[in-house]
């Protein structure tokens, strides 16, 4: 893939995603932007992305009347889930002076922070609006609602938001990791004391996109920031063993069995071409990101659907559960792959990289001795 092509794929899914929508489905089978939700909350994210990697101004338009849209309605949800449309809120901060935005972010770490329900250690149970998940523990909260956290605390300075953000990141790897492979569970229930699920592809992948934004968000000197990175790059280790030879990744990671995943796909292409650009970063990395972005593309539509990504997925018990989920073109599919291609996009040309002057002014502000 080279930049050209990226730039047309990204146009493309932003026009899809953002073109009218029937919402005949529920919305983890369908794009649906009638809810306040985490399906919302990561196409909105990719958008958002998408707009800084774009420069368009479509994207941008869009996530704002819809969040104007939404504060307007009334009270909001609370849940791990529901936070997921606070990432974009966040990054509008930086965009416009509109105080409500400043005062829903601070409104929503601070539940997160006194009110989500935890474990006795203070690990986030997984939460939301619908359903209750008593003592579980989820891939899923990592990106739904912890990197809001580490970004409202860089943005508005709160380093107790920040230090909370490295926590759960460093308790979930805990809880969730497989020893033998380096991969991830999809649960853990702190009920049995035992993880529950699969080695799930976008779990996983939720895992490893939610990892490189707090990793670029945190200063290097910022408590934890050590021990997520070394964590990142144990889990790569355990991903990059198992691609298959198209580039892609199975929906049950171990499971060569099991169908091929666009959606954890496109969430490992972006920690591979992340790593791939650090420091540290090798070429067999950059070379597994490239695998992945050809199996990407093979799979976006002339119209900007991604195809072959999995519909919603709870924590079920086998390999085979897992599998049967059919695949659907959903507004959080669509939104890691738009994440991916602004990631290829930011690589391609690191200098124009930038994060809001606001942002960037008070991420100076939050610089921490590592203890």
């Amino acid at each position: 893939m080279n930049t050209s092509q990226a730039q047309n794929l990204l146009a493309k899914l932003v026009s899809r995603t953002t073109g009218e929508n029937t919402a005949t489905e529920h919305a983890d089978r369908c794009i649906n932007f009638d809810e306040w939700q985490w399906h919302q909350g990561v196409a909105l994210h990719g958008l958002m992305q998408a707009h800084a990697a774009l420069g368009d101004a479509d994207s941008l338009s869009f996530v704002q009347e819809w969040v104007d849209r939404h504060l307007a309605g009334g009270k909001l949800p609370k849940s791990i889930n529901t936070t997921a449309p606070l990432l974009a809120i966040a990054e509008l901060v930086g965009l416009s002076p509109q105080p409500r935005y400043r005062e829903v972010c601070e409104e929503y770490a601070a539940w997160c922070v006194k009110k989500a329900p935890r474990l006795a250690d203070g690990t986030y149970e997984h939460s939301c609006t619908e359903n209750e998940y008593p003592q579980q523990v989820w891939a899923d909260t990592l990106f739904m609602g912890c990197i809001f956290l580490a970004k409202w605390g860089t943005i508005s300075g709160n380093r107790h938001y920040v230090a909370e953000a490295v926590e759960q990141f460093s308790n979930h790897y805990r809880y969730l990791r497989d020893s033998r492979t380096k991969l991830i569970f999809h649960g853990y229930d702190g009920a049995t004391k035992s993880q529950t699920g699969v080695l799930w592809g976008r779990g996983n992948g939720w895992f490893t996109a939610a990892s490189i934004e707090v990793l670029e968000i945190l200063p290097a000197g910022t408590p934890g920031h050590t021990v997520l990175l070394s964590n990142f790059r144990q889990h790569l280790e355990g991903v990059l063993a198992v691609q298959s030879e198209n580039g892609a990744w199975h929906t049950v990671m171990n499971e060569p069995s099991t169908y091929l995943e666009m959606s954890a796909t496109a969430a490992f292409a972006t920690g591979l071409r992340w790593a791939g650009q650090q420091p540290w970063g090798e070429f067999r990395h950059r070379t597994a990101a490239d695998r992945a972005y050809a199996a990407l593309a093979r799979q976006i539509s002339p119209e900007g659907e991604l195809l072959s990504a999995s519909g919603g997925t709870p924590v079920m018990p086998t390999a085979a559960d897992y599998n049967a989920i059919p695949y659907a073109v959903t507004g959080f599919a669509q939104g890691l792959a738009m994440i991916a291609l602004s990631q290829f996009l930011r690589a391609s040309h690191p200098a124009k990289a930038s994060v809001p002057a606001e942002q960037s002014a008070l991420r100076k502000a939050v610089v921490f001795s590592e203890t």
